[in-house]
């Protein structure tokens, strides 16, 4: 068992991984790197951690367990209901499922509401994601820059006001703080 063997989607789950790359987005190339997100809920963990730390502690707390291959892992999680869930040194929860990639066995995300991680929705991600590439100053856009975004970039459906956006600033809030 090694990092390779984990399946983990840093751009729904790691905000140090999202922020590096929404350096590299822009407005065109957003559905390409958005897609991944899906129209679920997810948690971003913005702890400390990087992912190779993380990746580390769940590897060696798998290991002491006595699992050591895909095999004695799958049966591990059908021996504990189908999943199990970790805690890291820096209290955060992490959720541990069979991934679906071939050789990428280990599928990982942070548990809900564990500490240091916030709960989001896909269409509010997307659309924080959008608005920091289109605001990279980090200015909240107006409602019709907003909207313009959400319509004519995401293809998702207009706000009625910006006093409902509440959530929206408080994951850019969460993404800046990087």
């Amino acid at each position: 068992m090694d990092v390779d063997n984990i399946l983990f989607n840093d751009l729904k789950h790691h905000r140090k991984s999202i922020c590096r790359e929404l350096e590299g987005m822009t407005l065109d190339s957003l559905p390409h790197y958005l897609k991944v997100l899906g129209n679920s809920q997810m948690d971003i963990y913005y702890g400390d951690l990087n992912k190779a730390a993380i990746y580390i502690q769940i590897l060696n707390r798998i290991k002491q367990t006595g699992v050591t291959d895909e095999s004695s892992y799958l049966q591990w999680l059908k021996d504990n209901g189908g999943y199990a869930e970790f805690t890291l040194s820096d209290t955060s929860r992490w959720i541990l499922l069979h991934g679906i990639e071939p050789g990428r066995y280990i599928h990982l995300h942070p548990a809900r509401y564990s500490p240091h991680s916030m709960r989001v929705k896909a269409t509010i991600l997307k659309t924080a994601i959008a608005c920091m590439v289109a605001h990279p100053d980090g200015t909240h856009p107006d409602l019709a820059s907003l909207n313009h975004i959400r319509r004519n970039i995401l293809g998702l459906s207009p706000v009625k006001k910006l006093e409902g956006c509440e959530h929206l600033w408080q994951v850019m809030a969460m993404l800046n703080a990087y």
